[in-house]
This record gives C-alpha cells, structure tokens and sequence, in this order.
C-alpha cells in the first residue's frame, strides 16, 4: 500500500498514508476542479455558487497526501484539464494560448502535491492552505506566458456577504487561505473515518488541531467581516453610464468607427438623459453630474504636443507596429477625438479643424438624428455635465511612439483633462512583448488584433477630479478592463492619496456571453470591499453597474433578466466616504497590500518547509 518504516528499526508502521491508483488520484483532483468551476460566477448562477468552493480543496488534498506511482503526472494532468475548463472562455479570445495557459501553471499545484506526500503528520487543515496559497501566490507573481494570476480561489466568496468583507484586512489573500484550510479539513475528516490504528491518520492530539486549523480562519474572517463596516457615507455624483452592446467584432474591425459606434452611442446617450431623469424632475438640476462611455470608445487617437515635436524630431512607432506615414496622420486623429468629444458640447472647432469630414458625418442624408443641433452648434450634454470616455492617445517611451489605452474626463465646461492611461496591458492583446520572439503567437496576435499591438502601460492608475453642478468636488482613480484582475491599482491610489470612489472603463465584449465577464464583476466587487470605496463600471458590453464599499452591487443593468451583449443606460447615485461623520483613511489591505502576497505565500512555504523536516526525521515518504 505504500507505507513504509520508521528510520528507527523498530519496524512499526509509519503514519504514512496507504498508497492511491494514478486512475483513481486524477479523480479526485480533477473533482476538485469541478467544484471549483461549478462555483464560479457566470456558471450555475450569474454570481455563482461561492459555498461549493468550502469544501473543493478536499479531493485535492486527501489524494495528494497519498503515495503511488505517477502520482506528480497524475495530478498534473488533472490540474491541466481543470485549468482548461476555468480558462474555456479563453477559445472565444485567443484559443492557441488555451493549452499553455493551462498545463503550465499545473505544474505549481502538482508541485505543491509533492510536498504533502511528503510531509510529516501535521492536518491538511494546516498544509492544505498553506499549499494552496503557495501555489496560487507563486502563479501571482509569475510573469506571463509562463503564468497568470487573475483567478484566485478567494476570489469565489465575492458574493458572500458574510466574509467578503474581511477583504479589508486580508484581501483575496485571506480568503483563498480560509476556503483552503476548510478544504483540508474536510480531507482530515475523512481521514478520521477511514483511520486503521496504527497505519495512517491523525490522533487524537492532530484532531483537535485540524478543527482548530480549519475552522479558525474561516471564523476570524467572519468576524472581521462583522467589524468591516465601511465608512460613514453620504451621496456622491449622479452618474449616467451608457452601454452601447456592442459586438467586438464592429469594434475591432473599425471600418467606419462613426457610423458603427460614436453616432449610435450619442443618439443613446441623448435619450437616456430623457428617459433616466427622476420622477417629477424638471430642468438641468435634474441631468447627472457625469457621463460615462466605456474602453476606447471615442473615435480617433489622441496626439499630444509633446508626441508631435518628438514625431518631427524623428521618433517613429515600434518595428512590429503599424507605421505612420506622416505627422498629418497624427494631427487628423487626434483632432478627430477632440473635435468629436467637442461636439457633445457645443464646440464648433470640429467643422473649423476638419472640414473635409463635415459633411460626412453630420451633413450627409443618413446623417444621426441630432445632426441638427450639431449644426447650430447646440450643446448636446446639458449644462452642468461633465464626460468621461475610454480613448487610445500616443506617447513617447524609450526614443519611440507607443500606445496607451487610457481614460479622459472632460470637465462640465468641455475642457478635456490629461489622459488617464491603463498600468495593466493585456499580453499578446495589447502588448507584443515579451511573445513577439515566438512567430506562431505573433500569427495569432495579428489574426485577433489585426496587427501586432504597441500599447505600454503606466505605473499607477490616474486620480482624476469632479466637479458636480452642486460645486462639490469628488476624487475618483481610474482603472481600465485588465487592471479590474489586479490588487495594486485599487490598493494603491487609496493608499497614496484621498479616494472617494473607482471608475472602471472596460470592453469586456472580447468574451462574448462567457463566464469570463462575471468573473470581472467579482473581481470588482472583492477590490471594492477590500478598499471600502465604491466602483462603477462603465463597459461596452456588460455588465456594467454600481458597486458599493462592502462589495454589494448597487445597481446593475439588465434588460430581460441578461445584463450581457446588451444595450442600455444607467443612472446612479455613488456613495462615497462623509469626512464629516469619522474617518476615511486606507484600509489595512490598502496600507499593506504590495507585502500581502509574499506574507502568505512566505508563510505557506515555511509551513511546508516545517513538514518536509518533519517528515524527513520521521521516514515519511512516497512516490511521485
């Protein structure tokens, strides 16, 4: 069965458990990952079903602790597949990365199972988390392709209001280490059934520290949920999100962005800002405070003087970029943008920078049906309003023109402010590197993206300023799709400087109605417990909606029960932290989030680290 004997002579048996059939161990561990993929949001229900993850770890851990022959390719078989079913949404994106994405990364937990086989007798209440965690903090920091970390198993408790908000101390951190130790011991538990005395097991002694291992955390963080109360809050700005639905496709192809995308929006955006005004409601008082439109949405690409001069002084986009012809090509495009934002309030600069495309877009037969006011050079947003909108803009980075996909709010008066660039560029969608070396990616790069892509990103996300028509003034940072799957750039403006709430401008629409999209949601609603600020969503696609500082949404759009590829607006009012009434300071989370990862991940590999001696003075060993 597997056991062996004690380095002592005496020739008892060891506490090592009995040995586990390859066929039988990938089971169990690809078990695992069918709770776990069960529980996901977007799968058996929109939000999931986070309490099927409590005891998914189980499976995982009870076979992993076992001996047997192959037991390592055995579970990293089963971790592969697993993976793969989580990341299936990958085949609407990018399918060729799928299989990478997938057998790569296994190898950490597969790793992790030779380490429990062959520590010493402590509860997997105890080393399955510290394992678990280790793993996933090992794929955290692991760059891309060689890994990914945006999926966490704490990330699963989303929508489990009793604990979510421990994530103000803890993050998705604590909560991954929680959901594990009870995982183990639940395989501890098992292990107490099946124990033969003498052969493997805990006593009585490891018993009571399993409950105490596997339990405890869970406990603590409920507590701490329970002593998260977000800040004292007061209303904020009225927002009005409008969501265009619509396909990635009209968008990546981009053959008339005028016509396919900004008209349409304008015509939706003048509508909601009729249909959404309160009950009883007259006049501009009534309008929202703000606009929002979703990732790249304006038309055009912004060129900043500073881009111009260093285009005249010989700076030319990346050799793998699509080249530029001319400095007319720039100016034209970032006219463009400015001149098509302009034209939301009253700007007439548009007809006077570009004329030739006058007639096009707003004179034209088929022009939109607000064409007119244009025409007369009537504001189109009313007084009072402020817009926010996704955009690209050029930047100078290292002697040459690169990209950033980036955010600008134009304030009530129609003044644009700087641009607000992503941190988090997405590998092989927006930045070649470090895969433009492997051909056959940079193939699959240019069949999705049509060109192999320049973006970079910045260091940390922009906090912007908002005037509301009341004269109030309210401090939001700005974090653009991919950085909504990362902890630093929500941790880190709160940390720095006062945050009343995030905005998160996203094109989400690449994953189709994919599980994918929920998981973005998730990912917001932890961030937005873990810093106790709330977070509006502003996507092209869905979901966008409200969320607030516990993590609860708010409001969501939805039309027929699907809040996915939809079209629609949303009209809210953001909560945001009264100085007046306490203290609005940065979460522990915030303070200590760049140490979170290595303090868990430190305190899992000390923790195996103690067992492998531990077994290693005890004889406990086993194969694979």
């Amino acid at each position: 069965m597997g056991s062996t004997t004690n380095p002592g002579g005496e020739g008892r048996p060891s506490i090592a458990a009995p040995g586990l059939g390859a066929l039988r161990r990938f089971g169990l561990v690809l078990a695992t990952w069918s709770l776990i993929g069960l529980a996901q949001p977007g799968v058996l229900r929109p939000d999931g079903f986070g309490h099927l993850a409590f005891l998914a770890i189980g499976p995982w851990a009870w076979a992993a602790r076992r001996p047997g022959r192959r037991a390592f390719l055995a579970e990293w078989a089963a971790h592969s597949f697993g993976l793969a079913g989580v990341f299936a949404w990958m085949l609407a994106f990018l399918p060729a990365i799928l299989v990478p994405m997938s057998v790569v990364p296994a190898l950490l937990p597969a790793a992790m199972g030779i380490a429990l086989r062959r520590a010493g007798p402590w509860p997997l209440a105890l080393l399955a988390p510290a394992a678990w965690t280790a793993a996933e903090v090992a794929r955290w920091v692991i760059p891309v392709p060689f890994s990914f970390g945006w999926f966490r198993l704490g990330t699963l408790m989303h929508d489990t209001e009793w604990i979510v908000g421990s994530a103000a101390w803890f993050g998705t951190w604590g909560l991954t280490w929680a959901v594990a130790a009870l995982g183990g011991w639940a395989a501890d538990r098992v292990d107490g059934l099946l124990r033969e005395e003498g052969t493997h097991g805990p006593g009585a002694r490891s018993t009571v520290l399993s409950w105490v291992l596997g339990l405890g955390p869970l406990a603590g963080l409920a507590a701490l949920d329970a002593a998260a109360a977000p800040p004292a809050l007061r209303d904020g700005p009225d927002v009005l999100v409008v969501q265009p639905g619509i396909e990635q496709e009209i968008k990546a192809a981009g053959i008339d962005p005028f016509r396919d995308m900004y008209g349409p929006q304008v015509t939706r955006t003048l509508r909601a800002l009729y249909e959404t005004r309160p009950p009883g409601a007259v006049g501009d008082a009534a309008q929202p405070d703000l606009v929002l439109w979703g990732e790249t949405f304006l038309p055009g690409k912004l060129a900043s003087p500073d881009v111009r001069a260093a285009f005249e002084a010989g700076a030319r986009p990346a050799p793998w970029a699509r080249p530029l012809e001319d400095a007319r090509q720039l100016e034209a495009s970032d006219l463009y943008a400015r001149g098509l934002a302009g034209v939301l309030f009253g700007d007439p600069s548009f007809r006077r920078d570009l004329g030739y495309l006058w007639p096009r877009t707003f004179g034209a037969p088929d022009a939109p049906e607000f064409s007119d006011r244009v025409l007369r050079a009537e504001r189109l947003l009313p007084p009072g309003t402020s817009f926010l909108s996704g955009v690209e803009a050029w930047t100078v980075q290292d002697g040459m023109l690169r990209s950033v996909n980036g955010v600008v709010l134009w304030d009530a008066e129609g003044r644009p402010g700087t641009v607000a660039p992503k941190v988090h560029v997405v590998p092989g969608g927006e930045s070649a590197e470090p895969l433009r070396s492997i051909p056959f990616v940079l193939d699959a790069i240019r069949r999705v993206a049509k060109n192999v892509p320049d973006f970079v990103g910045a260091e940390g996300p922009a906090v912007l300023t908002l005037r509301t028509r009341e004269g109030d003034a309210f401090r939001f940072a700005v974090t653009v799709c991919y950085d909504n799957a990362f902890d630093d750039v929500y941790a880190g403006p709160v940390r720095d400087e006062p945050v009343d709430f995030y905005v998160v401008a996203s094109n989400e629409a690449w994953y189709g109605a994919s599980p994918e999209m929920d998981h973005m949601l998730a990912f917001s609603r932890v961030h937005a417990a873990s810093v106790q600020r709330a977070i509006v969503r502003a996507t092209n696609s869905g979901i966008s909606c409200v969320v607030g500082p516990d993590g609860t949404v708010l409001r969501l759009l939805e039309e027929d029960g699907r809040r996915k590829m939809i079209s629609g607006a949303l009209r809210a009012t953001v909560p945001v932290p009264d100085a007046g009434r306490g203290a609005v300071g940065a979460t522990f989370f915030a303070r200590t989030q760049p140490l979170q990862p290595w303090a868990f991940g430190g305190a899992g590999l000390l923790v195996l680290l103690a067992a492998l001696v531990a077994g290693r003075r005890r004889g406990v060993g086993g194969a694979g």
